[in-house]
């Protein structure tokens, strides 16, 4: 035992070391990689030294699709940091929880269960970054959906104004708060390394994977090509966004009960297990120890997840 936690924090100290000296002694980007970020797919082969910085390590994260997705995800969550880097995140979260459970088991003694409790620790250990990033990215969206109105709205009156759409971007970018500003001055940048304003808006669509924001990029779009009043086209697509709002928070109201019986199904199992386990400890140790009491509380949280995912399904409603 004594040995496995060693190795086990050799291992987290190995990690936490790359991560701090891979930041620290990390070259600046050159300037064809800086351009190979805002240039299409085809030729990003620069911008691959994004997903790690060592060229062994990109060649094989390169051939992964888990890379793209969680490029992806991190872009959208606003975290300036590599796929590669959030692996060894996640590794050295599990790591951490592993030898925390691994040192709560060595005072308890030796026992079947205390494998079960330690691969709960460390699976428990990497899912929470991305939780984290997640919960970030979700968060980022929700912000982002709040601020689209007014931004929209900004750049109504901006061409009313007599100036350009571009001009109208520059506006968002200036005076409205993180992330719609955040977002739109990166649109910016892009425009000036050569993006067009249809290639912009799509992306930044992609990114964000915002309904509302769809929307007001289709109107955009097909305005730029068929013509016509766009202030006024803007201004129609902001009354539709608050109108959704409007029958959002109105249905969020009707299905809060169902929402909250959701997260009671999910919560109240584990919590009644905890407040068991500590008050009746070897009463409760069965579940952990016997091979039948495994299995029925693995078929118990595959039951609460499905339970819950039910529940979800039922009250998600689209507008």
């Amino acid at each position: 035992m004594g040995g496995l936690i060693a190795a086990l924090i050799f291992a987290c100290t190995f990690c936490v070391a790359w991560l701090v000296l891979g930041r620290l002694m990390r070259r600046s980007l050159a300037v064809s990689e800086r351009l190979a970020y805002y240039a299409q797919p085809a030729s990003r082969a620069a911008a691959k030294a994004r997903w790690s910085g060592m060229p062994s390590v990109d060649r094989v994260m390169g051939r992964l699709d888990l890379t793209r997705s969680l490029e992806l995800m991190l872009d959208q969550a606003d975290l300036p940091i590599k796929p590669f880097e959030f692996l060894l995140i996640t590794v050295t979260s599990g790591l951490v929880l592993g030898i925390l459970g691994l040192l709560q088991s060595a005072r308890q003694g030796p026992g079947a269960g205390k494998i079960f409790f330690v691969m709960l620790m460390v699976v428990l250990g990497c899912l929470l970054p991305l939780l984290f990033v997640r919960v970030r990215r979700s968060l980022r969206r929700q912000a982002f959906n709040r601020q689209l109105p007014d931004a929209l709205q900004a750049i109504a009156n901006s061409l009313r104004a007599g100036f350009g759409f571009s001009q109208g971007m520059t506006v968002v970018a200036n005076d409205l708060p993180a992330p719609i500003s955040v977002e739109f001055a990166r649109a910016l940048r892009e425009m000036n390394l050569g993006s067009t304003v249809d290639e912009v808006l799509q992306t930044m669509a992609r990114r964000m994977q915002s309904p509302d924001f769809d929307l007001a990029v289709a109107g955009i779009l097909i305005n730029r090509q068929v013509g016509g009043n766009l202030a006024e086209l803007l201004d129609n697509i902001v009354n539709t966004i608050r109108e959704r709002v409007k029958l959002k928070a109105f249905i969020r109201v009707l299905t809060a009960q169902q929402r909250l019986s959701a997260w009671v199904v999910v919560a109240v199992p584990p919590v009644v297990l905890v407040v068991m386990f500590l008050g009746m400890r070897a009463y409760t140790s069965y579940l952990l120890v016997t091979h039948i009491g495994q299995v029925m509380l693995v078929a118990a949280l595959c039951l609460q997840l499905i339970g819950g995912y039910i529940i979800r399904r039922i009250v998600s409603i689209d507008v």
